[in-house]
């Protein structure tokens, strides 16, 4: 999915700055918010077949993507500062927010209402006596 987001993304940048002439900020910006709704149902319908209520769920996704921006912006000037050019530090940030974007897709964004937890025994907590 990351693939086809990428292309999506790029490709709505090419055209809309490329063929369409609009400024490279707008296009850019207008492309990133495409890709964000063309990813997350791909993700909602294909990847997770998730029949999580869709408002709290890409509520949740916007959060993460917030998490996402401030990680890889930490993660890049981080790194570059410690020597590592920033091509590799950037494809290192990615590698790291796919792994962690995976597991809260897979266990908050996309959990449907009322799943159990993975640790859940599926039996209600003992109650305690004092």
């Amino acid at each position: 999915m990351g693939g086809l987001s990428y292309t999506i993304d790029v490709g709505t940048l090419v055209l809309l700055h490329g063929g369409l002439r609009m400024p490279l900020a707008a296009a850019t910006s207008l492309a990133f918010v495409t890709v964000l709704a063309v990813n997350f149902g791909l993700n909602r319908a294909f990847v997770f077949r998730s029949d999580a209520l869709a408002g709290p769920a890409f509520a949740k996704y916007l959060v993460l993507v917030g998490l996402n921006y401030c990680a890889t912006v930490a993660t890049v000037t981080g790194l570059t500062a410690l020597g590592m050019a920033y091509v590799a530090a950037k494809t290192t940030s990615t590698l790291v927010n796919a792994v962690v974007n995976y597991a809260a897709f897979r266990w908050w964004v996309f959990r449907p209402p009322g799943a159990r937890s993975p640790r859940s025994t599926g039996r209600p907590a003992p109650d305690r006596v004092p």
